[in-house]
């Protein structure tokens, strides 16, 4: 199975089948079959954004799925390689070097840069994302970028 770095964005798709991108996604998971990197972040991040969309029963539906997936790794496979500190660093760092040439987020650079780190560790096939921001500087770091569009 391919290991592939989805940020936030396309991780909520997967799970909230009431989101704009999630067919796009399902679609590209029926396809490729991926475990998807999980880690401290990810895992805060997809679980805030869950939690927030818990107002309904489709919201309810994506917070059992992640639930779920969680306790059995159904597709999500846990990256011990990845410390907050060091990625933290590694955005900063990326930052510095192309942050006006973007407008994406802090967040989307510590996305890049966990993805970037786990190229060259575990050999990631892939960075997916729904946010168009931030796919242009995931390409500019090297990376092969899947952004998603409705």
């Amino acid at each position: 199975m391919p290991l592939v770095y989805a940020d936030t964005s396309a991780l909520f798709a997967f799970f909230h089948p009431k989101d704009q991108f999630s067919n796009a996604l399902t679609e590209a998971v029926r396809e490729l079959s991926p475990d998807f990197v999980y880690w401290s972040y990810i895992r805060f991040e997809l679980r805030h954004n869950l939690r927030q969309s818990r107002f309904d029963s489709y919201g309810e539906l994506a917070w059992s799925a992640l639930r779920a997936a969680e306790r059995t790794q159904a597709r999500l496979r846990w990256e011990s390689n990845l410390k907050c500190d060091s990625v933290i660093e590694a955005a900063d760092e990326f930052s510095g070097h192309i942050a006006k040439q973007f407008s994406a987020g802090c967040g989307d650079f510590l996305h890049i840069s966990a993805a970037r780190r786990l190229l060259h560790l575990s050999g990631i096939n892939g960075f997916w994302t729904c946010d168009a921001e931030q796919a242009k500087a995931a390409k500019a770091a090297g990376l092969d970028v899947r952004l998603f569009t409705r």
